[in-house]
């Protein structure tokens, strides 16, 4: 029992062991992960996977398609009335047994025609039961036929090369929605990163606040008790330290919810702890605006996408303009056909197939041509509304793309003046949070040397608290713009590369 109690007590501390592990995330890791497990990328995944079998259906149009169809065997046995010309209808029973094959092979010309090859096969055995008699009327009967359709519309919209194009602009499209979610969620990866960095570092600045005040409390405390203070300061302080501790417990309860919102995004487990990095590491780096909204005007995917609609549009309106032309079709086919001699009807199968094959050979080929012309006469103005209706959508994607430009040349700039601020803000405050460090340092020593009050004491304290947290803010400004500029450029300025690839 010993024995037993000593081992689960071991698993319970091996258990907690592992639980207390915290897996720290760098900003890079956490996007690979998010990039490889997020429910984002895995949705979109399946939507980009959708467009390529669509693609590659588009391109299955092109290439030759066979169908067999088989009837092994067709069987059928009915009554039939058969009128007498002044005389009551008599009722024969017709029986058919056929076993027959087709075989149709299609080839898509480029040029939106299709050439088709044809043969046919079929062995018949057809009985009659007559009324008037008990005898049965039978025969046999063996066909062939191979046959080949030609079919050309002349002066027409390809559709085949438009339902192509259309299907590879989709499957384009598709991509560029892909890679730019890719970049969403890269920027909310890093946007949720850094989130749960200013909570830690929140919990960290309010450690370290506890400690000063505690700090300031217990010096507080001692000269009280030598009487060199009075109460009412020594109980200042006390104040100031429970306040502190009680703040500590609040950015304690951010830093784990801002945990759990990190892990659902980059799709890691809810009861796994993480941490994230909270080394303060930045470069100032100089940005060329013009370089810049060149990158962007080149790589942005909303701009392509725009594109690629402005481009779906004009085929669109091809689509409704060519309704209303006149359509002018050539038809052409040639055959030839075979069918056994009925005076072989009580012959073998062979027989009947090889009287069939003569046949064919010795009979004319069949074939004609056709040159079909169709002129649409009026259909109350809907084709023509249809067609204004095309033009107005794209009329409106030309719309788009232009302000989508302009949109995007607004973003740089304004992304960039973002960037430069907060990196003049940052050498301004961290100047601002070592001086003010420095000056809680002197006037603790001037209050242990009654120079100054506990309340000179705790607004020093204050200022190196509030020092941090606007240097760590100003900090975590300055990461999310720099991540925004790589978003609305795919150009990493820090390591002067692409990020097109």
């Amino acid at each position: 029992m010993k024995q037993f109690s000593l081992i689960v007590l071991t698993i319970l501390c091996i258990k907690s062991l592992v639980l207390a592990q915290v897996e720290v995330y760098t900003l890079g890791r956490a996007i690979e992960v998010a990039l490889d497990q997020s429910f984002q990328i895995r949705s979109l995944g399946l939507t980009l996977e959708s467009a390529d079998f669509g693609l590659k259906a588009a391109k299955g149009r092109f290439k030759t398609n066979a169908e067999l169809n088989m009837q092994v065997p067709y069987f059928e046995e009915r009554v039939q009335q058969i009128r007498v010309a002044n005389q009551l209808p008599v009722f024969n029973t017709l029986g058919t047994t056929r076993f027959q094959s087709i075989l149709n092979v299609n080839q898509p010309l480029p040029t939106d025609g299709v050439l088709s090859l044809r043969s046919r096969l079929y062995h018949l055995t057809e009985s009659v039961y007559l009324d008037e008699s008990a005898s049965d009327i039978r025969r046999k009967e063996f066909f062939t036929s191979v046959r080949l359709d030609f079919s050309q519309p002349l002066f027409a919209l390809n559709r085949l090369k438009t339902g192509y194009e259309r299907a590879n602009l989709t499957y384009e499209k598709a991509q560029k929605q892909f890679k730019r979610t890719e970049l969403a969620i890269v920027f909310d990866v890093t946007a949720a990163f850094y989130s749960l960095y200013r909570a830690t570092r929140s919990v960290e600045i309010a450690q370290g606040d506890v400690g000063r005040s505690k700090e300031a409390f217990e010096l507080a405390r001692r000269k009280f008790e030598a009487g060199l203070i009075p109460e009412v300061e020594a109980l200042q302080t006390e104040v100031d330290y429970a306040t502190s501790q009680n703040n500590l417990l609040s950015v304690q309860g951010r830093l784990k919810r801002q945990a759990d919102n990190f892990k659902q995004l980059i799709g890691v487990d809810l009861n796994e702890n993480v941490g994230v990095d909270t080394r303060i590491d930045y470069q100032p780096f100089e940005v060329d605006e013009g370089f810049a909204i060149e990158q962007a005007l080149q790589n942005r995917t909303e701009i392509r996408e725009r594109e690629i609609e402005r481009r779906l549009a004009e085929i669109t309106v091809k689509e409704a303009d060519e309704v209303s032309d006149f359509r002018l079709q050539l038809n052409a086919f040639w055959d030839i056909t075979g069918v056994s001699e009925p005076e072989l009807d009580d012959t073998g199968l062979t027989s009947l197939f090889n009287s069939s094959i003569d046949d064919l050979q010795r009979r004319p080929q069949n074939k004609g041509i056709t040159l079909e012309l169709e002129v649409p006469l009026w259909d109350w103005g809907v084709n023509k509304s249809e067609v204004s209706q095309a033009r107005s959508q794209l009329a409106q994607a030309d719309l788009i793309l232009k302000e989508n430009r302009i949109l995007v040349k607004q973003g740089v700039r304004a992304v960039i003046s973002s960037l430069y601020e907060a990196q003049n803000r940052l050498e301004v405050l961290k100047k601002s949070e070592e001086l003010s460090e420095k000056s809680f340092a002197i006037s603790l020593s001037r209050f242990e040397n009654g120079s100054i009050t506990g309340q000179e004491l705790t607004l020093d304290r204050d200022r190196v608290t509030a020092a941090r947290t606007d240097f760590l803010n100003a900090y975590i400004t300055y990461q999310l713009a720099v991540a925004e500029l790589k978003r609305q450029t795919l150009w990493d300025f820090e390591n002067r590369q692409s990020l097109v690839e």
